[in-house]
């Protein structure tokens, strides 16, 4: 083979004379390098990198882009590298693609050096020694991470359960049971309760409401419940008699209060459908629900729910907590002894002079002479005080049936209860029982209309030419009354 150097600068003029498969390799025509060098100043000045950006790490890391498929670029050096060339004659590199991807192969010597190669977006390097594979390498690729990337969280590990103490799974299991005994105990109690109070409501009296008028203005709060307690001078069942006594209980649950109100009967009021009268009379025309209707006309106090008692009924209850004790004083002892003779012990069928009081002091009074006591209008300021009587044995009642209860249940249920009348339906008095209990607790409060200084005594003459004394009441005051005492919000 002729010596291409031979002055011969023309690629074309080189002839193959031995007949040899022999590659020509033009690395070495000047040619071929000025090519070579003006292709990698076009290549630089396409991909300068700035200087605000690093730049990439040619030669140890392939730089992949995704243009429909991944391709691998190779740094070039002295804008020679990844092209053939030869040097001394002999064959000392080529590149070829195989099966999509791109190899590189290095001789050095008649021997194979080395190779690298890309497979699935990593290059690897293999150095060959003696005609023996020396090792292979597969660097990692590394990616950049997209912007706001963070790596997730690893998993919680689970915690270990720590083995209970013996003896606090004992402690625990020994509470468990005794809450569940004393909730079981309180069912029992419960029903037992219920059982009880549903007897005793059934016995009651129930009749329906009549025909009302009433007063939209009247005040009412959702935390006051009230009931009218009329005591009437009926001596039995049927006899509808004259309201003698009218009490307004009233719970207030934000006050923790229990106010007894007494409405007194001589008040000048006016009754709907009636006229001007006295209070009492109002019972005396149309019953339970006028007298509702004219306390709410007069006094603007709603009114819906009321029980009934007369004279043998409040006898029966007081006799069914064994009696109560009082303070009398000896006028109050002799008209006590005045009422017994001239009427009550008539009524209960007794001798005339039977269960005198002998004095006054702290005595024991029973049914027949607690009512009695109520009934005192000529001992001290007349129907002012006798109202406050009334109050007094009410509110002794209350004390010692709370502290009797279950005696005092049995023994009402079967003296009293069947002669007490009500409009309270059963649901309704059977919801008052469950938070009797905690009414019995609350303090007791008593108050009297028309309040000191509201109302004059008057004579008021009738049609027919007589008179009768009543109390004018200034309603105004006497409603300030009533809305501060018995609605108050605060204790």
């Amino acid at each position: 083979m002729p010596d291409k150097h031979n002055g011969m600068n023309n690629e074309k003029n080189f002839k193959n004379t031995d007949n040899e498969s022999t590659m020509y390799i033009p690395g070495d025509s000047k040619q071929y390098q000025q090519n070579a060098q003006q292709y990698s100043d076009q290549y630089y000045s396409r991909n300068v990198t700035p200087q605000n950006q690093q730049q990439p790490n040619y030669g140890s890391q392939q730089q992949y882009q995704q243009v429909g498929q991944q391709q691998g670029y190779q740094y070039p050096q002295n804008a020679q590298q990844g092209y053939p060339y030869q040097q001394g004659g002999q064959q000392q590199g080529y590149q070829y693609q195989q099966n999509g991807q791109q190899r590189y192969s290095y001789q050095q010597g008649g021997q194979q050096q080395g190779y690298q190669y890309q497979q699935n977006g990593q290059q690897g390097y293999s150095y060959p020694q003696n005609g023996q594979q020396q090792a292979y390498s597969y660097p990692q690729q590394q990616y950049a991470q997209p912007q706001g990337y963070a790596e997730p969280p690893e998993p919680p590990q689970p915690r270990r359960r720590r083995r209970k103490r013996r003896h606090r799974s004992l402690v625990g299991m020994i509470i468990r049971r005794i809450l569940l005994s004393l909730f079981i105990l309180f069912l029992i109690i419960f029903g037992i309760y219920s059982c009880t109070s549903l007897s005793l409501i059934n016995k009651m009296n129930y009749v329906e409401d009549g025909e009302r008028t009433r007063n939209s203005d009247a005040i009412s709060r959702d935390y006051v419940q009230s009931i009218l307690v009329i005591g009437t001078d009926g001596r039995t069942d049927d006899d509808r008699g004259r309201s003698d006594s009218m009490i307004l209980v009233s719970f207030n649950s934000k006050t923790d209060e229990t106010i007894m109100t007494s409405f007194m009967r001589d008040s000048y009021v006016e009754i709907p459908g009636y006229g001007w009268n006295k209070l009492n009379a109002a019972y005396s025309f149309g019953g339970a629900e006028l007298l509702m209707d004219t306390i709410e006309k007069n006094f603007y106090v709603k009114i819906d729910n009321y029980i009934s008692i007369n004279f043998v009924t409040f006898a029966s209850i007081i006799d069914s907590v064994g009696g109560i004790d009082m303070e009398i004083s000896d006028e109050e002892a002799n008209e006590i002894n005045v009422i017994l003779q001239n009427e009550v012990n008539e009524i209960m069928g007794d001798v005339p002079n039977a269960d005198f009081v002998p004095k006054g002091g702290k005595v024991h009074l029973s049914g027949k002479q607690a009512l009695c006591y109520s009934r005192i209008r000529y001992v001290g300021n007349s129907d002012f005080e006798r109202t406050s009587r009334q109050r007094r044995v009410m509110t002794e009642l209350i004390k010692k049936g709370a502290k009797n209860a279950p005696s005092f249940a049995k023994k009402v249920s079967k003296n009293a209860l069947p002669h007490l009348t009500t409009n309270m339906k059963k649901g309704s008095l059977y919801w008052l029982s469950l938070k009797l209990p905690f009414y019995l607790k609350n303090d007791t409060k008593q108050l009297q209309i028309p309040v000191e200084n509201s109302y004059t005594g008057e004579n008021v003459y009738n049609s027919d030419g007589s008179y009768q004394s009543v109390l004018t009441v200034d309603f105004d005051k006497n409603y300030d009354v009533i809305k501060d005492e018995i609605f108050s919000d605060k204790k």
